[in-house]
């Protein structure tokens, strides 16, 4: 933990609100995107497409981001990034093709480092016993943005198209405005090397850079989890709104307000719940029962109604979403070096980028050809073989002091 934040409870309440207002920029999209882009003609291939584009920006450049940001600070790398989000949001709330969409969301995903330096600035203030928690705070705001982020989206787009593209720029630049006031440099003297072979080894896609370097078992299956897990989950994020309004009949409204519920479900769960639970049970166990619970709640969405089973399986997949992705990287963060923290997050990010790139790809194609439910099932039963891959992987994830 860093010593030279003097109080790290108040600069967890700043850096909690500046991901709460990213996060509500990112949320504000999932319930308009989709449907705003097929009032312009996109198919649900191209939607995904678009997604991917987010995804692909994010994998390619969150390694720099991590890498500038332990040798610069994390500061400046999330002052950057806000005004960058800002910007591509001006531009997709200006846009008036599917090329002028794809365009908006590629820069989002080069400036849309916010989370993996976000992860890396609550670990230089949080100890070993307390990350979990630090990262279910970052969890929290997470859910309460999703919250925001979907009744603003449906709400907006029901007052003029567009709308919550602006909103979303103007909150980026209020987010700005408080991290340039409020928040403190978390980096001490900073010892990382700075050399032109470092710096281009950071710029290597990260699943590239897997294939060809020497990481250890650990660090590979740990990297490729992230991968493997968002590849799965990410049907839902993706085609969503498509198969609601689809197979239901709901607007922009409804879907965010359904997608509000599972984000009050998740902060709840990262917010109230994890904390108390990793105390008695330790990280292992939550990701097991969380990520057995999501894949469930999956397999069992294209086969539920709306009313009461809906808000089940909805409250299930946010319960089993709050539980294992806290716990999984605060696992990830225990076993890295000190000095490569920011990096280590970068390729995780990257990796769960590079699986939500793909999986958005596969999601549109799957649900054009398929059908609008497909995409869920198949996200399921992977997220249940990721469980699988877990489970008889504990002995080289977790060392046994960990344990």
């Amino acid at each position: 933990m860093n010593e030279s934040v003097r109080n790290p409870r108040l600069v967890s309440g700043i850096l909690f609100a500046i991901i709460l207002i990213d996060f509500v920029g990112f949320s504000i999209l999932i319930p308009v995107l989709p449907l705003y882009a097929q009032e312009l003609g996109a198919s649900p291939t191209q939607v995904g497409l678009m997604l991917a584009l987010y995804s692909l920006g994010l994998v390619l450049f969150l390694p720099v981001w991590g890498w500038i940001s332990d040798r610069v600070g994390r500061r400046p790398v999330l002052l950057v990034c806000l005004l960058g989000t800002a910007a591509s949001f001006a531009l997709l709330a200006a846009a008036d093709s599917i090329g002028a969409i794809y365009l908006a969301r590629a820069l989002g995903g080069f400036f849309g480092a916010s989370i993996g330096t976000a992860q890396a600035y609550m670990t230089d203030i949080t100890d070993a016993e307390n990350r979990t928690r630090g990262m279910g705070l970052i969890g929290a705001a997470f859910g309460i943005g999703f919250v925001l982020g979907n009744l603003l989206g449906g709400t907006l787009q029901a007052v003029a198209p567009g709308l919550p593209f602006i909103a979303t720029a103007l909150l980026a630049l209020g987010a700005f405005l408080i991290a340039s006031f409020s928040l403190p440099e978390s980096r001490g003297p900073v010892d990382a090397p700075v050399s032109l072979r470092s710096l281009g080894r950071s710029l290597v896609p990260t699943p590239i850079l897997l294939a060809v370097t020497t990481h250890s078992n650990r660090t590979r299956l740990y990297l490729y989890l992230f991968f493997h897990i968002f590849l799965s989950y990410s049907a839902l994020e993706a085609m969503f709104a498509i198969y609601a309004s689809s197979e239901f009949g709901w607007s922009e409204w409804d879907v965010g307000l359904f997608l509000a519920y599972v984000g009050i479900v998740i902060g709840a769960t990262q917010g109230l719940l994890i904390g108390r639970l990793n105390a008695l049970f330790g990280e292992v166990p939550l990701v097991i029962v969380g990520t057995a619970v999501t894949g469930a709640g999956m397999l069992a969405l294209p086969l539920t109604s709306p009313g009461l089973p809906l808000i089940l399986v909805g409250g299930a997949l946010a319960v089993g979403n709050g539980l294992s992705l806290p716990a999984f990287t605060s696992l990830f963060t225990r076993v890295c070096s000190g000095d490569e923290t920011g990096e280590a997050l970068g390729q995780s990010q990257a990796m769960a980028q590079t699986g939500r790139s793909i999986g958005a790809l596969g999601a549109g194609w799957v649900a054009t050809h398929l059908g609008a439910g497909a995409p869920f099932f198949l996200g399921g039963l992977g997220m249940l073989l990721g469980l699988a891959i877990f489970a008889g992987s504990v002995r080289l994830l977790v060392p046994r002091e960990l344990a």
